[in-house]
């Protein structure tokens, strides 16, 4: 956008980002994204314009100077008279948080390239996945062809400091399109790869020599300031203010203070603290009346004063008034478009700070815990919270801490959690059991493991006695503890501790903030034991109760859809995520987000539609979301199952080994591990390992997977007789266990009649709630019957199941055994679909080929295999995938 000179101005670009940012209950100012107006008494400087016009040829440029060198105010005055679009962004303590700061520079960026990060914001605000948002921001802007267009990013000194600032920067940095020319304006040196930019030439700089007030141009500026001032003095203030623009400003308002006191005074050349602060105190503020003078120690607490947080601040309802004519003064307060709201100088913020920390440090901890009260009323947690801990608060910075923990985390937070726990002392939860329960409920989010032994010592203090607590407190404690034993693996555990807390809580559970977990915990257990079911008492029992808490009622969506998906229907599973993940995703949910997209991927697999899963279970396998581990276990373990199934029997050791350390290590309890020793059993199965089989198979603790487990081993070994004893042992829960126990029931079952009617049924209810991989994994001799009975399934779930990963299928071939020469890829995928009952036309149609083409690949694969028919290359590829699948030895052997 331009202005009617043709100046470039900054879009309002805030209204997505702030929308995103709601649930980590801090916004991006307007005030920030534009640079406000420079004062009429600043002289114009042209010779610097042109240095930026030249330092800006590079990708980035460094504006490096001390604190009132005039960076801020060139850098204003350059945008304004450039005719390239710019985008502003001032920043400030707040933007510690890496989170913050980036959605302040997305924003900023919207301004000169539309629509650049929306794809990024939900991205950024998951743990660990900020660099992931940046990069894909570099690509959309790479992707664009602009003119040259400029980003300017002022006060970095206030958050480069923090360790997890710095290296994302550097990546943006050094990452930048053409196109876009990035200015940083500090205190000091960035810290970012300085030299190695520099020696690229990919740097432009200006440092304080350049910013440097000539004498001639201070001179102008004192002219400006102070119009009668004596040819003599003008030269003497010029000449001992060294090019300083602070120094200049605020020797002119001394003169004037002077003047007002019938004195001469000039300050001593001096650049210290010590001499600031006398500066500031003694001389320009010496001569305003007290109320004036109290107003601005007041408010200096804070970065930005809101008209309401004055008042409070200083007790006066004339507060707004004072600030206006302190701006009116130029005592270094300026008003802030729009909002009202008024910003102190920072130098002159830090002088009035430190006079208040040494003379006043009583009331300068009591303006912080107002300021704090203040933010915490106004929905602004981050800034709340810093100002709790810097009013020596810290009890009131951990009860807002635990009360918002999970909006923060879900507003991609997790480093303003970690800072504050860090700043609360040992001290605040010596002996007190309602305070450590909060300590220990702020790490859940953050440090799962550090949850659980906080959780645990608890509960040792509680039973020594050591800790008091009414019934109450133990019934929170007790929830505590549930979601402790769900994280170790023992949802059975868990859900048993939650009902005990319900019954103390009673119908005052949903006020409780912990309390209101409880249900939730049960759901898990329903939902992990594959036993949900939503005309069951106990599932509707679930629902009901947390109808009256919207949030936690929520929260259960996504382990409903995960209870859908683990029971065998795969489509109400994708019905009920789509119908949550808008909310999920305005809400920043990170738990309920993670359980819909393992609910997807679980329900996608099942479907046979393995290309749409397989990236999303890589995804979950690797990443860690802290109170959601059972979603990495369940991507890991689907994974090991995938890998089987296509026959790399490596890559499925690896996925298996993964899950093994994540049990091994946290996840240790029964529940966990029976998961991990079903997958164990299939392992050893497809490596051809009975021993090691037989060894999984006593590990699985679950009614069901025992008896289904003890059946596939024996199976293996052909004893059908003693299979079909294993699974008279076995109770269905869910319809995946019914449709599973059928389909076994017809490799195990002698008579002919009676297999044929077990695998009737299992396909029709396969076939009725959309299992293909159920069906697929137990093997080709599964799928070839099921062929034969195809008048029994409808056409569409047959077509899937034809698709599906089947193990044994000839896709797995090794392309070096027996073979007279090697396939390649395309003849592979050929061969896959040879053993099913598609035509020629419909196979020529699934691989997007003709039919021409397909009998060519036809000709090279019975050449290669060495026979002169379909039935004859689809058994040859039978017997290489047999070959492959049992002659490789079992590295499970280890557990």
């Amino acid at each position: 956008m331009t202005d009617d000179a043709g100046h470039a101005q900054p879009v309002d670009s805030l209204a997505l980002l702030n929308e995103q940012s709601r649930a980590g209950r801090s916004t991006i100012s307007q005030s920030k994204l534009r640079p406000a107006a420079n004062p009429t008494y600043l002289v114009e400087r042209p010779r610097l314009h042109t240095l930026l016009d030249q330092s800006t040829l590079a990708p980035l440029t460094l504006v490096v100077a001390p604190a009132g060198s005039g960076k801020t105010s060139l850098l204003r005055s350059w945008v304004a008279a450039a005719p390239f679009p710019y985008a502003w962004l001032s920043l400030d303590a707040d933007d510690r948080d890496p989170v913050q700061l980036w959605r302040g520079v997305f924003a900023a960026l919207e301004g000169i390239a539309p629509n650049c990060a929306a794809a990024s914001a939900d991205r950024m605000r998951r743990p660990g996945r900020l660099a992931d948002a940046i990069v894909s921001v570099l690509d959309d802007l790479e992707a664009r062809d602009y003119e040259p267009k400029v980003l300017v990013i002022d006060d970095l000194q206030l958050i480069d400091e923090e360790k997890e600032i710095s290296a994302p920067l550097a990546l943006f940095a050094q990452h930048l399109p053409s196109w876009l020319h990035v200015v940083i304006a500090s205190r000091h040196e960035p810290r970012l790869p300085v030299h190695r930019l520099r020696a690229r030439g990919e740097l432009g700089e200006v440092r304080f020599a350049e910013l440097r007030f000539s004498f001639d141009e201070a001179a102008s500026m004192l002219a400006r300031l102070v119009p009668d001032l004596e040819p003599d003095l003008a030269i003497e203030v010029a000449t001992r203010a060294s090019g300083w623009a602070a120094s200049i400003q605020l020797a002119a308002l001394t003169v004037r203070s002077a003047r007002a006191r019938g004195v001469g005074f000039l300050p001593d050349q001096d650049g210290d603290r010590h001499y600031l602060e006398d500066y500031v105190w003694l001389e320009v503020l010496a001569t305003e009346d007290d109320d004036l003078v109290d107003t601005l120690l007041a408010t200096s607490v804070v970065e930005r004063v809101d008209p309401g947080l004055a008042r409070i601040l200083t007790g006066r309802m004339d507060a707004a008034e004072l600030l206006a004519r302190a701006e009116e003064r130029g005592l270094f307060v300026t008003r802030i478009e729009l909002t009202g709201a008024f910003e102190m100088h920072a130098l002159v913020r830090e002088v009035l700070l430190s006079v208040l920390a040494r003379r006043w440090p009583e009331r300068l901890r009591q303006l912080h815990g107002w300021a704090a009260g203040w933010h915490e009323a106004h929905g602004q947690t981050v800034t709340a919270l810093e100002h709790w801990l810097r009013a020596d608060r810290p009890r009131d910075a951990l009860r807002l801490l635990a009360r918002e923990a999970a909006a923060l985390s879900d507003g991609g937070h997790e480093s303003t959690i970690r800072r504050s726990i860090e700043a609360i002392p040992e001290s605040v939860t010596s002996g007190d059991l309602e305070a450590l329960m909060e300590y220990a409920w702020c790490h859940l989010l953050v440090d799962r493991r550090r949850f659980v032994a906080l959780v645990d010592s608890l509960s040792r203090g509680v039973d020594a006695g050591s800790l008091g607590g009414g019934p109450v407190l133990v019934a929170r404690l007790e929830v505590l503890q549930s979601i402790a034993a769900t994280l170790r693996g023992h949802w059975t555990d868990g859900a048993s501790l939650a009902r005990s807390a319900l019954q103390e809580l009673r119908d005052g559970w949903w006020l409780d903030p912990i309390g209101q977990f409880a249900w939730n915990m049960i759901a898990r257990d329903i939902a992990f034991s594959e036993r949900w079911d939503d005309a069951s008492s106990e599932a509707r029992q679930v629902v009901r109760a947390l109808g009256v808490a919207p949030d936690r009622r929520l929260a259960l969506e996504g382990t409903r859809a995960l209870a859908e998906a683990l029971a065998g229907r795969p489509v109400d599973a994708l019905r009920l995520a789509a119908g949550v993940r808008k909310a999920s995703e305005v809400g920043n949910l990170t738990i309920l987000r993670t359980e819909l997209v393992t609910a997807e991927a679980l329900a996608h697999r099942e479907l046979g539609e393995l290309p749409t899963a397989r990236p999303v279970l890589l995804e979950l396998a690797t990443e860690r979301i802290e109170p959601a581990p059972h979603c990495q276990l369940l991507a890991q373990l689907e994974l090991t199952q995938v890998r089987i199934e296509e026959g790399n029997i490596e890559a499925a050791r690896r996925a298996f080994d993964q899950a093994a350390e994540l049990v091994d290590t946290e996840l240790t309890g029964p529940d966990a591990r029976s998961w991990l020793a079903r997958a164990g059993t299939s392992l050893a199965l497809a490596s051809g390992d009975l021993e090691d089989a037989r060894r999984w198979m006593t590990q699985v603790r679950d009614p069901f997977w025992t008896g289904i487990a003890a059946a596939r081993v024996l199976l293996e070994v052909d004893d059908r007789g003693q299979a079909v004893e294993a699974l008279k042992t076995v109770t269905p829960r869910c319809t995946r266990h019914r449709v599973l126990a059928d389909v076994l029931q017809w490799r195990a079952t002698v008579d002919q009649q009676e297999a044929e009617r077990c695998l009737v049924a299992a396909v029709r209810l396969a076939a009725g709630h959309g299992l293909v991989q159920t069906v697929a994994t137990e093997g080709i001799a599964v799928v070839e019957a099921v062929e034969r009975l195809a008048w029994q399934a409808p056409p569409t779930w047959l077509s899937r199941l034809r698709r599906a990963v089947v193990p044994g299928d000839a896709s797995q071939v090794l392309p070096d055994q027996g073979l007279i020469e090697a396939l390649t890829d395309r003849e592979l995928e050929v061969l896959r679909l040879l053993p099913s009952r598609l035509t020629l036309r419909e196979i020529s149609d699934e691989l997007f080929i003709s039919i021409n083409t397909l009998k060519f690949h036809l000709r090279v694969i019975y050449r290669k295999l060495n026979c002169t028919s379909r039935a004859e290359a689809a058994e040859a590829a039978r017997a290489l995938t047999s070959l492959r699948r049992t002659g490789q030895p079992s590295s499970t052997r280890r557990r």
